[in-house]
C-alpha cells in the first residue's frame, strides 16, 4: 500500500489532466456557452491589457449629383472605440496532512482529497453560468464579466402617446415618460465606454417620417448602440391578450423583440436565441397554442447540443435557463457575442501545493477572460417596465 505522501503525489499528477478532459463538457453544460462554443465564438490564448474594438456608428453623407455637379471632399470618422478589461474568478480549498491521513479507508465517508479539484471545478462552473447575465459595471461587481445586464438599463419609456420628438430626437432631455401603453423602454446605460442612449451621438428620424422609435426609420448614429427593451406589461399589447402582464402579452412581446431587431440587416445580426426566466417560460408554454409550437430541430440548434427544452417562435429558439434573472428574458444574437479567455482553457487547476508551515495541501481553480457583445443594438430585453430603473 502506498504511503499518504505517494497518494498525494498521484492526485497532483492527475488534476490538470482531469480539467482539460472536461473543458468542452464545461461549455456544453450551459446553453449560452454551448451556443458560443458551437459557433466558434470562444477565443483562447488572448493577450493584451484588456481589449478594444471599433464600432461603426454612421454612414458617409450622401448628396445629390446630376453628373456635372461639383463635388466636395472631406474626411469622415465613422467609428467609435469600445474597450473592456479582463475579469476573473478563483476558488480555493485546502486539506491538512492529518485530515488526509484520517480521511482514508472505510472511515472515509467522503473522499475529500482525490475529489477536491473536481469540486472546485463544479463550484467555478456554477458561478460562471450566471456571468452571461451579469452587470460588470455595477458597484460591488467589479470582477464580474460584462454580461447582458451591463448594457440593458433603462430610464422610463419611449412615449407612444405623442409624436415622440423628445424621445427620438433629443440627446439632452433628462425627463422620460413612463406610460402603461408604451411597448419600449428608453435605453440608458454605458457599455465598454460608449452610451446606449438614443441620439447620444446624434441623428434623428429620417426626413419626412413621423412616429416613435423603433418603428420609425432613423439615422444610423441615433441607435447604433441602443438595445431593444420590450415592456411586456404594455397595455397596447392587449388587443389579443386581455391583461397588463406577461401571461397575456408573452407571445406578442417575444415577437416584438425578434422582429424589431430585424432592423439589423445582416445575417450575423439576427436573433438566434431567446432565454427566459423559468417562470416566464412555463407561462409562455401554457399560453402558446399547441398547434403553433414547433420542436427545435435546427442542425446547429439547442437540440443538436443536447438541450430538448426549447420551442421556436418565428424561427427563433426560445428556452429557459436557471441562471436567467427572475422576471426577465433576453434576445441573443450569438454571432455578435464572444467569450475571450487569456488562458488556453476556460478553467485552470493549480496544486496541490504543500505548505510546510501549515502542513496542508492547497488547491485552486481559476479563470481569466470576459464576454464581448459587439453592439448592444443586436440584443433585446423583455422586462415588466413600470417605473424608471
Amino acid at each position: 500500500m502506498a504511503s499518504p505522501t505517494d497518494w498525494s503525489r498521484v492526485i497532483a499528477t492527475t488534476i490538470v489532466q482531469h480539467l482539460r478532459e472536461e473543458e468542452l463538457t464545461t461549455f456544453r453544460k450551459f446553453k449560452i456557452f454551448a451556443m458560443l462554443e458551437s459557433s466558434g465564438n470562444v477565443l483562447m490564448n488572448q493577450s493584451g491589457r484588456g481589449f478594444d474594438w471599433n464600432v461603426r456608428y454612421r454612414n458617409a453623407p450622401v448628396t445629390g449629383n446630376t453628373g456635372d455637379t461639383p463635388r466636395t471632399f472631406s474626411r469622415v470618422n465613422m467609428w467609435k472605440k469600445a474597450e473592456l478589461p479582463w475579469r476573473g474568478f478563483t476558488t480555493t480549498d485546502a486539506i491538512y496532512r492529518r485530515e488526509m491521513l484520517e480521511n482514508r479507508g472505510q472511515q472515509a465517508l467522503v473522499d475529500v482529497a482525490s475529489k477536491m479539484a473536481e469540486r472546485l471545478q463544479e463550484s467555478l462552473e456554477q458561478h460562471l453560468s450566471y456571468q452571461p447575465y451579469a452587470d460588470g459595471s455595477a458597484a460591488g461587481h467589479e470582477n464580474d464579466f460584462h454580461g447582458l445586464e451591463s448594457f440593458l438599463k433603462y430610464n422610463g419609456t419611449v412615449d407612444e402617446s405623442s409624436a415622440g420628438v423628445a424621445d427620438v430626437d433629443s440627446a439632452t432631455s433628462g425627463a422620460y415618460y413612463t406610460g402603461t401603453a408604451d411597448r419600449f423602454a428608453h435605453p440608458m446605460d454605458t457599455y465598454a465606454g460608449l452610451s446606449t442612449k438614443l441620439g447620444y451621438y446624434g441623428g434623428g428620424r429620417m426626413s419626412g417620417t413621423t412616429g416613435t422609435w423603433p418603428d420609425v426609420p432613423v439615422d444610423p448614429e441615433l441607435d447604433f448602440y441602443s438595445p431593444i427593451i420590450v415592456n411586456y406589461n404594455a397595455t397596447s399589447f392587449n388587443g389579443a391578450g386581455g391583461g397588463q402582464n406577461w401571461k397575456s402579452n408573452c407571445v406578442f412581446a417575444v415577437r416584438e423583440g425578434i422582429h424589431q431587431c430585424k432592423r439589423n440587416d445582416t445575417r450575423e445580426a439576427q436573433i438566434d436565441l431567446v432565454v427566459l426566466d423559468r417562470h416566464l417560460y412555463i407561462q409562455l408554454l401554457n399560453t402558446y397554442k399547441d398547434q403553433e409550437r414547433i420542436v427545435v430541430s435546427k442542425e446547429n440548434g439547442l437540440k443538436a447540443l443536447g438541450f430538448n427544452d426549447a420551442i421556436t417562435i418565428d424561427g427563433v429558439e426560445v428556452t429557459s435557463e436557471y441562471a436567467c434573472p427572475a422576471g426577465k428574458g433576453y434576445g441573443l444574437s450569438i454571432g455578435n457575442m464572444e467569450m475571450r479567455c487569456l488562458e488556453n482553457q476556460l478553467m485552470v487547476a493549480e496544486g496541490p501545493f504543500f505548505s510546510e508551515e501549515t502542513q496542508s495541501y492547497r488547491y485552486a481553480c481559476s479563470t481569466l477572460g470576459n464576454l464581448r457583445f459587439k453592439s448592444p443594438r443586436n440584443f433585446f430585453l423583455l422586462d415588466g417596465v413600470s417605473t424608471p430603473a
